[in-house]
C-alpha cells in the first residue's frame, strides 16, 4: 500500500472511532491499517514515521476494542502499542538526550498516554490492580525521564496530568472498596499534582482544558473529603462548579460528580440540607 493510501485509511479509521455507531467499521479498518504499517516497517530500514503510525494504530484500535467490550483483543493490541512506543522513545532518546526536545517530548508523551489508556482498559475488563500498576509505572517513567512535570515538555506535561488524574481516581476507587487511609492520602496528592498541571495548561479559548481541569477538581474534591480536608474540598467544589458553568451541557457529567462531592462536604460539615452560596437556584 502506498504511503498516501496508508495515511488516508488511518484517518478514516480514526474518524469512525469517534462515535459508537462507527466502531464496527473502525475495527475492520484498523486491522487493515495495522497490516499496512506492519508491511511498511518490515524492511531493513525502518521509517520512524511509519513505526509511530503503527504504534498509534495499535493504541487507537485497543481503545475501540475496549469500548466494544472485546477485552482480550484490546489487551493484546494495547500492550503491543506500549512496547512499540517504548522502542520509539528509546530510539529518539539516543538521538535527543534532552527530554524537552520536541521529538523526544512527543515520544515520551505518547508512551505515557498509551500506558495510561492500557490501565483504563484493564479496569474496564475487571482488573483494577493492573490499572494501578500501569499508572504507577507511567508516572515513574515520566518522573525518571523528564523530572518534575512542570519542567517537562508540553506533551509530557499533558500526559502526566492525565496519569496523575487517573492515578488519583484509581486510588480513590480502591480506598472506597477497601478503606485504606494510605490510598486516600495518595489519591489527594495525585489529585493535587494533576490540578497543578491542568491549571498551568488552562486556556479559556480551548474548552477541552476547562473540561479537563473541572474533571480533575471533581476527583480531587472527593479525595480531600476522604482525608477529612473538608474546607479545601468545599473550595475545590466551588472552583469546579464555576468551570462547569462555562461548559454548559458539556459539563453535565462533571457537575453530577461535583454535586456528589458537595453533598459529602455538607454532611461532613454538619450542614444538613443547606445549599452552598455559589450554587445557582
Amino acid at each position: 500500500m502506498e504511503p498516501e493510501a496508508r495515511e488516508e485509511i488511518f484517518e478514516r479509521a480514526r474518524e469512525y472511532s469517534t462515535r459508537p455507531a462507527g466502531w464496527e467499521q473502525a475495527d475492520v479498518l484498523w486491522l487493515r491499517v495495522i497490516e499496512a504499517y506492519r508491511q511498511a516497517v518490515g524492511g531493513a530500514q525502518v521509517d520512524r514515521h511509519d513505526q509511530r503510525q503503527l504504534a498509534r494504530a495499535l493504541w487507537r484500535h485497543s481503545m475501540v476494542l475496549a469500548a466494544m467490550g472485546r477485552h482480550d483483543r484490546a489487551k493484546e493490541s494495547g500492550h503491543e502499542a506500549v512496547t512499540l512506543f517504548a522502542e520509539i522513545h528509546q530510539a529518539v532518546a539516543a538521538e535527543h538526550p534532552d527530554p524537552t526536545q520536541p521529538r523526544r517530548d512527543e515520544a515520551l508523551g505518547e508512551l505515557i498516554t498509551a500506558m495510561v489508556d492500557c490501565g483504563e482498559s484493564a479496569f474496564v475488563a475487571g482488573s483494577p490492580e493492573v490499572r494501578l500498576e500501569l499508572l504507577e509505572k507511567a508516572v515513574e517513567i515520566g518522573l525518571h525521564t523528564a523530572g518534575p512535570p512542570p519542567g517537562a515538555g508540553p506533551s509530557t506535561r499533558a500526559a502526566m496530568a492525565t496519569a496523575y488524574h487517573n492515578h488519583a481516581n484509581a486510588l480513590l476507587h480502591r480506598h472506597q472498596q477497601q478503606g485504606a487511609a494510605a490510598d486516600a492520602r495518595e489519591a489527594a496528592l495525585a489529585g493535587s499534582r494533576a490540578t497543578e498541571l491542568r491549571l498551568k495548561a488552562l486556556d479559556p479559548h480551548q474548552p477541552i482544558t476547562i473540561w479537563e481541569l473541572a474533571n480533575t477538581y471533581s476527583i480531587y474534591a472527593h479525595a480531600l473529603v476522604a482525608i477529612g480536608d473538608v474546607e479545601r474540598a468545599g473550595l475545590v467544589v466551588k472552583q469546579g462548579s464555576q468551570l462547569t458553568d462555562l461548559l454548559g451541557a458539556g459539563g453535565t457529567e462533571i457537575q453530577q460528580k461535583l454535586r456528589a462531592a458537595e453533598a459529602l462536604v455538607r454532611q461532613a460539615s454538619g450542614g444538613g440540607g443547606r445549599r452552598w452560596p455559589w450554587r445557582r437556584r
